[in-house]
């Protein structure tokens, strides 16, 4: 069988002007060296880039539509109209889903019986606001008057027209890339950072922070043209957090998303709600946006993969500790079994990716008969992140065997959206459906077209490779001092420039020496505590998921090898703790 690809390390490089500033502001040159190596706002200074204020956000009155849309739902407050909630069924769309409501219900006082809540089941009727969630909406008693999308609608033209003759209004609020034919021209309303004539500042923020703006600008108006008094919409910002961390959205060049992370975090580490304190045996002390990305979300996650997702926002939305309490565990239950099923179809994905490999191929399409809708997306990330390729995994729809849905996921340099639209544009037909954006993207195709969509795939990606080698790669911020890796150096290190997310990644080291002892750790005995000697100095780093209970041990004690880790501190027992985590090891040939 051939081998996995083995990453290269490549090592950031310094911005020596941006670094400058940074030592000026006063930071020190470890710290301005890792700011300077990350995409940041240039028009910002250093130290407010790390640490905006949520003063500084942009204004959401800059979205196109929105004065519209606000003054639909205030008439449909007023009115007290029945509003509906239909959002997508991730973590992005189940935040989404929280924030509208709270906003409608805790925060603008209107009453719970009169909002209700809609979201695609994404086996059974696929993504978006679809035929069959239209179907449901219309179905309805009572049946709302105006529809409000989060994090989907701008692809649904055909619902929404359907809706409007059915004399439902729907406000279009979603942060994917605008379909080439225009925005939907029977939506009420289409509030969108993405849109040609878009004056809103920043196209990076998640779905959950344009249904955010949106309830924002709401609540601004009814204060500013009534004598009411409102909570402020500031404590939903910790739905927004973890929405914005899970969706992936860049966190270096947004002001805005590193803002609303850093105060949602806040709030997620204050336990201002029972599902917080829910999570509390699962969370790191102090909270990081780790949390989020690799805890909370997944969790949140897994019931969008696996069931219709209204678990996840029954948890979020809990009303005490017991019910909340309740709801993650089941949560965790399902999560398992999403595990399961992902560890099963990556292994089978795995398997077509090194035939495809072994053919050069500079993108991936992998076809499981019996493959699992609901957990492509993360197989396809673990495939793309081992290849070092653009992946789509495709199945069966649950609905109809005829029609294949794939999951996208892609790399630097490669634009998922942009290629899907090649296809559209060079070869009609083709696609059945297709939305996403540069990084990820959702697809449907028919079943006896999958070999030439492969072939037509491959074609549009090497046009934008345009020569350029692709694979594996494994990020580096250079060397660090052994003298360095001391639990004061890391604690400000990382205390200074949380949160990480996408594009400002935690900082991550080089390290080359002998390693001197190897302990297998985990249930699961596929993880390894390595010890190595680095100069003299005792160096030890764990490495998960690096060993197999039925293969050889990867590496030897004796081996002279080079790594590259992630400097972490944890709260163990009240005392803190250094945890370096490798996430690359190579034998050093010397």
């Amino acid at each position: 069988m051939t081998a996995l690809p083995l990453a290269k390390i490549k090592r950031r490089t310094i911005n020596a002007e941006r670094e400058a500033a940074a030592k000026a502001e006063g930071l020190d040159p470890l710290l301005a060296r890792i700011v300077a190596s990350r995409p940041t706002l240039l028009e910002e200074s250093v130290l407010t880039m790390l640490a905006p204020k949520l003063k500084a956000l942009d204004s959401p009155h800059n979205l196109p539509d929105i004065e519209r849309a606000v003054a639909r739902i205030c008439d449909a407050l007023a009115a007290g109209e029945v509003i509906g909630i239909e959002t997508d069924h991730d973590c992005d769309g189940q935040t989404s889903h929280a924030v509208l409501y709270c906003a409608l219900v805790d925060i603008l006082g209107h009453p719970a019986e009169k909002v209700r809540s809609y979201i695609g089941h994404r086996l059974k009727e696929g993504y978006g606001l679809s035929e069959a969630v239209a179907a449901r909406i219309l179905a309805d008693s009572p049946r709302p008057t105006l529809i409000i999308t989060a994090d989907n609608g701008s692809s649904d033209e055909a619902q929404i027209a359907l809706l409007k003759r059915h004399e439902i209004d729907v406000i279009v609020t979603d942060h994917h890339e605008i379909p080439v034919d225009g925005i939907p021209q029977s939506a009420y309303a289409v509030v969108s950072p993405t849109r040609t004539d878009s004056q809103y500042p920043d196209r990076l923020i998640a779905g959950c922070m344009v249904a955010w703006l949106l309830m924002a600008a709401v609540r601004s108006h009814i204060v500013q043209n009534t004598a009411k008094i409102l909570p402020s919409l500031a404590e939903c910002l910790d739905f927004v957090a973890v929405g914005t961390i899970a969706d992936c959205v860049s966190i270096a060049r947004s002001k805005n998303n590193r803002a609303i992370v850093s105060y949602g975090m806040k709030l997620i580490q204050q336990g201002v709600r029972p599902c917080w304190r829910a999570l509390i045996p699962i969370m790191s002390s102090p909270l990081s946006s780790e949390d989020l990305g690799f805890k909370i979300g997944p969790l949140l996650n897994s019931d969008g993969r696996l069931a219709c997702a209204f678990g996840s926002v029954s948890f979020l939305l809990a009303k005490n500790d017991k019910e909340a309490k309740e709801w993650v565990e089941h949560l965790q239950i399902q999560n398992t079994e999403r595990k399961s099923i992902q560890d099963a179809i990556t292994q089978q994905a795995k398997e077509q990716a090194l035939k495809q490999f072994a053919e050069k191929k500079n993108s991936l399409c992998i076809f499981l008969e019996d493959g699992h809708a609901g957990v492509h997306g993360i197989s396809a990330s673990r495939i793309k992140d081992w290849f070092g390729r653009p992946v789509i995994i495709f199945c069966p729809k649950q609905e109809d065997s005829n029609i294949l849905t794939g999951s996208a996921r892609s790399i630097e340099g490669i634009h998922l959206r942009h290629a899907l639209q090649t296809i559209a544009d060079r070869y009609p037909g083709i696609l059945v459906k297709f939305g996403g954006h540069q990084a990820a993207a959702g697809l449907s195709i028919y079943r006896e077209r999958v070999a030439d969509f492969t072939r037509y795939f491959e074609e549009v990606v090497c046009e934008q490779l345009n020569g350029v080698d692709v694979g594996p790669e494994v990020w580096s911020d250079g060397e660090l001092s052994i003298d360095a890796i001391s639990i004061p150096v890391i604690k400000k290190l990382v205390e200074s420039l949380e949160p990480f997310g996408r594009e400002f990644e935690s900082p991550a080291f080089e390290l080359e020496g002998k390693i001197i002892s190897l302990k297998v750790m985990g249930q699961t005995q596929t993880h390894l505590r390595v010890g190595l000697v680095v100069n003299e100095v005792w160096f030890e780093a764990v490495w998960f998921n690096s060993c197999d209970p039925n293969e050889p041990m990867p590496v030897n004690v004796g081996d002279e090898v080079k790594i590259v880790y992630m400097p972490k501190i944890q709260t163990f027992r009240g005392e803190l703790k250094l945890n370096c985590q490798i996430i690359h090891l190579e034998k050093f040939v010397i």
